[in-house]
């Protein structure tokens, strides 16, 4: 009977290991903290979109994810998904950019939510860099 014991208890043991090994996280690369701006040429594939992808429109947090287009009219997947919709980005103006409105937390609702991981002052500022620059997705 004890032999059982222990065979059930290491069998069980054994199942946690392997669903813990085997359900890894799927975003790559670094969490929302860890993607950092320069102070100016920023990059779209290295500080933007990593940032969406963590923080917005990423596995993570779908909010504005491909499958949100119908609700919201746009996506934060893509540059072309964030940059269609008039008024979201508006390339040279990040005062009047509504992105920025809401990263800043000027307008409501502000984005992230608060439940949801914050931006840094550097991912703040580098957003409004980026679309001071032009909002390229060329880089």
């Amino acid at each position: 009977m004890r032999f059982l014991t222990l065979l059930f208890l290491a069998g069980g043991v054994g199942a946690i290991l392997w669903m813990s090994w085997s359900c890894k996280d799927q975003v790559t690369g670094p969490d929302l903290g860890q993607v950092v701006f320069p102070d100016s040429n920023i990059s779209y594939r290295g500080q933007v979109q990593p940032l969406f992808d963590r923080g917005c429109g990423g596995q993570n947090n779908a909010c504005h994810g491909p499958e949100t287009i119908a609700d919201h009219q746009y996506a934060l997947d893509n540059y072309n998904d964030a940059t269609h919709r008039v008024g979201i980005i508006v390339r040279g103006n990040p005062d009047g950019s509504l992105l920025n409105q809401t990263i800043e937390k000027k307008v409501s609702p502000a984005m992230p939510p608060a439940n949801a991981p914050q931006l840094t002052q550097n991912q703040i500022t580098g957003m409004r860099k980026w679309v001071a620059e032009g909002a390229r997705g060329d880089n």
